[in-house]
């Protein structure tokens, strides 16, 4: 027999008297029945040619009990249905159980709810989706369905273990072989018939308890809870990750346009690039130990030079040489504010260089003030070359106003060997750094969702031995 289908309504319920126990069953479509359980005795029962019900077997009684009664009626995903059987089952010979609402349609047929640890799935075939002949199998690893690629999640042998209600066929009899494909929140299922070599595929959609609860007006405080994360659940993360990838995708696109059409529209200009020659500071004389005299005149025109003279180029009370300050010509930044690169360059050999660097607008005066060390070492120690430090140095000032400026260097070093300080001053300078930083900030709540969401897959394929994260994870 199969599912008695009308156009417009439910068949009218009917009764039959169990032969084991003598109660009375309903049946919700008597016409297509061909297998019930009694749900006083637990007897499976069959009918004979003369449409006669006879006890097939005895049923193990219910592990779980349903949420909603037999007969209850609802409309879910627009379908109207009412449920006519109950079936727990278990994988093979594992601790895996799950139950089964088998829902009747009066125009398509059978559909079901299936809930494992809490989470549901509305489960139907090619009388309501047509297509599902089309399911192309790759390789039995993947699935192809309407453009969409489905992974494969699980593959067993489903066991009855208990059932009330009614069928269209000797389901006791029944012997499959499942495979279950998942793309969240969808799962396509094969289930192979040993006996009679056929192969039916069933697409399965996630659904949350809420919506299952007011399709069928039932409380929502009498489903199970929910453990762990379903085969097909679907990820929040996942829609987070997309969100944000496309969302980071344009800003940070934007942001580089922008920046280009800044680049395009101001590009860097050098305002100073010289090389300046460092000198020791004039000699000043200690005249604080006596009066110069007419006599004294006369003696410094033969007698040998002071000794304050000679050590005019002797280091300061830190071991240091300080250098004659010098100042730049003048140079004009037209339109502003702009940020500007100073580089500082000196050859300095195995010695270091400290200069202070002061910007003054000549217009009233205001300075910036910055200081940076160039140093260079290099050596030969237990055979191998070695060296530290660099000739150049860079300093970047921002937001500085349009204006004539100047430049007031005041240099010192290691040792007087030092013979040169090569300025060079660019406005309007690409600050890559920047660009780079705001990109990092702008992929931060994107990487962010995608580790969230690989975690969240990672956990969901735990339970699958067909886990695709395994080989990255070992």
């Amino acid at each position: 027999m199969a599912a008695t289908l009308n156009p417009k309504a439910f068949p009218f319920s009917g009764e039959i008297t169990c032969p084991g126990c003598q109660h009375n069953i309903t049946l919700y479509d008597q016409a297509g029945c061909e297998a019930v359980v009694c749900p006083q005795c637990r007897s499976y029962l069959l009918f004979n040619d003369a449409g006669r019900p006879y006890v097939e077997e005895k049923i193990h009684v219910l592990k779980f009990k349903p949420v909603m009664p037999l007969g209850t009626t609802g409309t879910l995903k627009g379908v109207e249905y009412k449920l006519i059987a109950y079936l727990e089952k278990k994988e093979g010979a594992t601790r895996y159980e799950w139950r089964e609402y088998m829902l009747y349609n009066y125009a398509k047929g059978y559909a079901f709810l299936s809930e494992y640890d809490g989470h549901w799935s509305l489960i139907a075939g090619a009388n309501f989706y047509p297509d599902l002949a089309n399911v192309n199998c790759i390789y039995g690893n993947e699935a192809e369905y309407e453009g969409n690629t489905y992974l494969k999640y699980n593959a067993y042998s489903p066991v009855i273990t208990a059932m009330i209600g009614e069928f269209d066929w000797d389901i006791s009899a029944e012997k499959l072989r499942a495979k279950e494909f998942i793309d969240p929140p969808y799962m396509l299922t094969s289930e192979e018939n040993i006996k009679k070599y056929v192969t039916d595929w069933y697409l399965g959609e996630y659904l949350e308890e809420a919506e299952i609860a007011a399709a069928f007006n039932i409380p929502v405080e009498s489903f199970p809870e929910k453990i762990g994360i379903g085969a097909n659940q679907p990820s929040k993360y996942k829609a987070r990750w997309l969100a944000a990838y496309k969302i980071s995708g344009i800003a940070a696109l934007a942001f580089l346009l922008v920046q280009l059409s800044v680049i395009w529209l101001r590009p860097e200009k050098v305002l100073l690039s010289d090389t300046y020659a460092l000198a020791m500071p004039p000699h000043v004389p200690d005249t604080s130990k006596h009066v110069s005299t007419a006599l004294d005149s006369l003696r410094n025109r033969t007698a040998p030079a002071p000794a304050d003279s000679l050590n005019s180029f002797a280091p300061d009370a830190n071991g240091n040489y300080e250098f004659k300050s010098f100042k730049t010509p003048t140079f004009i930044i037209p339109d502003g504010p702009v940020p500007l690169e100073f580089e500082l360059n000196s050859q300095v050999d195995n010695n270091w260089l400290s200069a202070t660097v002061e910007l003054v607008s000549e217009k009233d005066n205001q300075t910036w003030s910055i200081s940076k060390d160039i140093e260079y070492y290099h050596g030969y120690e237990d055979g191998e070359s070695w060296s530290e430090g660099s000739y150049t140095q860079t300093v970047l000032l921002s937001e500085i106003p349009a204006g004539k400026y100047h430049i007031n260097i005041y240099p010192y070093a290691g040792t007087r060997d030092v013979s040169s300080l090569f300025i060079k001053v660019t406005e309007s300078v690409t600050l890559w750094r920047n660009v780079l930083v705001t990109l990092l900030l702008l992929c931060l709540y994107p990487l962010y969702c995608w580790y969230r969401m690989r975690k969240f897959e990672t956990n969901r394929w735990m339970n699958s031995d067909f886990s695709p994260y395994q080989k990255d994870d070992e």
